[in-house]
């Protein structure tokens, strides 16, 4: 079994976080590296750290929409994933909400189903995430394709959450004989938080992709609670009429038909 860690900082006082020097070399680094990012964690493998974890502010943080003159209905969940090397950062993952699919999915069943799109640097295909609806009392469940490139192959994985359990814990299934290849178990306890994550195949422990979607996935748990409340208020907004959701450019570049052409010809 491999392990690996999401460690949650309890301060934001970190050397990766502190001044604006530092923030302009990161950025300098990696174009990844949004002025907005924020740090808010380290990643481990089996206790050894090898990179950082953050959200970009100006589209999930209340405070900065509103000086940008937009409303809490417009946030959106963006976090990626740094690699570090001899002081160095770069980009390796992210993980972005995609509103438009979670808001027309949660419509359809009444309970909020918030979707997510996986952008690697190591293939050029979108992964999705999304929570999907097993009945009113059934577990959270979340459900991840991963398409092979290797092999040609889709891989699928569910990804349940344990009936009896303190924070947020989860068990990961492939569908290939159903099998239990991993679980993800949140700490409550300690000052800050952390995610762990355990890989028991290893085969799929030493799949970068998995494993970097797996990582991506748990760094969005703590945030989870804020998506459902929002999708929810977003669709209670709509059914009054009240409100019109427009997604921002870089979430219709994740949807955008690869086949349509424009043309001059009429």
């Amino acid at each position: 079994m491999v392990k690996y860690e999401i460690d949650y900082w309890a301060s934001p006082l970190h050397q990766e976080k502190i001044g604006i020097r530092q923030k302009e070399v990161l950025m300098s680094q990696s174009r990844q590296f949004d002025a907005d990012m924020n740090l808010f964690g380290e990643l481990k493998k089996e206790k050894d750290k090898f990179g950082v974890i953050g959200y970009r502010t100006s589209i999930w943080d209340e405070e900065e929409l509103n000086s940008g003159g937009k409303s809490a209905f417009s946030q959106r969940l963006v976090i990626k994933g740094f690699s570090e090397s001899a002081g160095n950062i770069s980009w390796w993952g992210s993980i972005e909400e995609l509103v438009g699919r979670s808001i027309a999915k949660s419509f359809g069943t009444g309970e909020p189903l918030p979707v997510f799109a996986v952008i690697l640097d190591l293939d050029k295909l979108v992964h999705t995430v999304e929570k999907v609806y097993r009945g009113a009392l059934r577990t959270d469940t979340y459900a991840l394709s991963m398409y092979n490139e290797d092999n040609g192959t889709v891989d699928a994985y569910k990804i349940i959450g344990e009936r009896v359990a303190v924070g947020a814990d989860y068990k990961i299934f492939n569908a290939e004989k159903n099998k239990q290849v991993g679980a993800i178990n949140t700490k409550v306890f300690n000052i800050g938080g952390k995610c762990e994550i355990n890989i028991n195949e290893p085969a799929l422990s030493s799949n970068d992709g998995f494993v970097r979607t797996l990582m991506l996935f748990a760094s969005t748990i703590k945030f989870q609670d804020d998506i459902e409340k929002r999708t929810l208020n977003i669709l209670s907004e709509m059914e009054k009429g009240k409100l019109k959701i427009k997604p921002d450019i870089e979430e219709l570049g994740l949807i955008r038909n690869p086949r349509y052409l424009k043309t001059t010809i009429a």
